[in-house]
């Protein structure tokens, strides 16, 4: 009887701690210890990482913070290459036949093509329009295609709508 007594205090325990972690708005060791109640394994993303001094920081926004200052100082470091010796670097000039060629719109093979490489049976865009249908559309779509693709490139404009990444 007194080891059920004592799962029961340990489980409103954690609880507890779950309930905490929800106060403080940290929704990842939230959802982490609930994972663990419910006999989960561990996610290896949530593992505790050390700050510069070698503490360890459990709470997921400090380690977010962490992560955030190890990138900063990985990637963003002074330049030691002098600037003179950049200017000094020639630019590799294009053809202007590969010039002109790289300047014309989008033919309807490479429509075609890029329409055959697209997988199938995928999640269909923000209009419900899938790859297969657009593959099921044959000539008649590739030409629809085709005419948005061209008056996108000689507008330089793109749909609105486009440029959110869903």
């Amino acid at each position: 009887k007194s080891l059920v007594n004592k799962r029961q205090i340990d489980y409103w325990d954690e609880l507890s701690k779950i309930e905490t972690a929800i106060i403080n708005r940290d929704p990842a060791t939230a959802y982490t210890m609930i994972r663990r109640l419910k006999g989960v394994k561990q996610n290896v993303e949530n593992s505790p990482i050390q700050d510069k001094n070698g503490k360890l920081l459990t709470n997921s926004r400090n380690q977010l913070d962490r992560w955030r200052e190890y990138f900063s100082e990985l990637l963003n470091v002074n330049s030691v290459v002098d600037p003179h010796v950049i200017d000094h670097i020639s630019t590799p000039v294009t053809p202007t036949a590969e010039q002109d060629r790289q300047n014309e719109p989008l033919t309807l093979e490479e429509i075609s093509q890029a329409l055959k490489q697209m997988k199938n049976r995928k999640a269909p865009s923000n209009y419900d329009i899938s790859t297969d249908i657009l593959k099921a559309g044959e000539l008649p779509v590739l030409k629809w295609l085709h005419e948005i693709f061209v008056d996108i490139w000689q507008n330089e404009e793109i749909v609105d709508d486009w440029i959110l990444a869903y």
